[in-house]
């Protein structure tokens, strides 16, 4: 067995953006997928804890953690195409997160839907709602799976590399953008990147990585 991330503690604030820093393998992804106790293909957790709104994440059943994930802790994986249904139209896929979350009417789905689409600055949203993933490109793609994570109302959002797949100019709107929503909605945010100018631009403070430690912590201001 190999430690992926050892001697690691952060914490994040309400509304607080906390970027992790750090080169290829240093163990960014992990922390992130520790949060979400989502290590079961790659590794377990066998020591420390990991504290959500006052609930040790380690001591919650199975039903417990599935109500937070993905409503409460939300996260935005580097590939889009990860978190999209090929098969099911862009608009089917975020209705159903304030359908299953919130139990809320058809009608009231779509409202929603279609104003996070609006929110994540997409053009023509009915268009977009009535499209494929396939049809949209890879900024388009990555602007739908933020509207789907944003859609749950989370109290902390996961970015693993959300920008990686993308060309400078859309990784440039998308940082953009998300600095914005995580204001507008008070949503704490953990982002995770190799790329320190995309976290000093996006973040209120820094933690970096290296071979699986926290080796230094402080504010961007600093």
């Amino acid at each position: 067995e190999i430690p992926a991330v050892m001697d690691f503690s952060c914490t994040v604030m309400p509304g607080e953006a906390m970027g992790i820093v750090g080169e290829s393998g240093c163990g960014k992804s992990t922390v992130s997928l520790g949060i979400m106790r989502d290590l079961s293909n790659i590794g377990k957790i066998v020591g420390g804890r990991i504290k959500f709104q006052g609930k040790d994440m380690g001591e919650l059943s199975d039903e417990e953690l599935r109500a937070i994930r993905g409503n409460k802790i939300a996260m935005i994986y580097q590939e889009p195409m990860a978190s999209l249904n090929p098969a099911m139209k862009v608009g089917q896929q975020l209705m159903e997160v304030p359908l299953i979350h919130d139990k809320v009417s058809k009608e009231e789905a779509y409202r929603r839907a279609l104003e996070m689409v609006r929110a994540v600055r997409l053009p023509d949203p009915e268009r977009m709602m009535r499209s494929f993933p396939h049809q949209l490109s890879g900024g388009q793609q990555q602007r739908i799976v933020i509207a789907m994570a944003l859609l749950s109302k989370p109290a902390l959002l996961l970015l693993d590399e959300p920008t990686t797949a993308l060309d400078v100019t859309v990784e440039a709107g998308i940082v953009d953008l998300v600095k914005g929503l995580g204001e507008k909605f008070g949503t704490s945010m953990i982002f995770v990147s190799h790329n320190l100018g995309l976290i000093l631009e996006t973040c209120d403070r820094i933690t970096v990585m290296y071979s699986g430690e926290a080796v230094e912590t402080g504010k961007i201001k600093d």
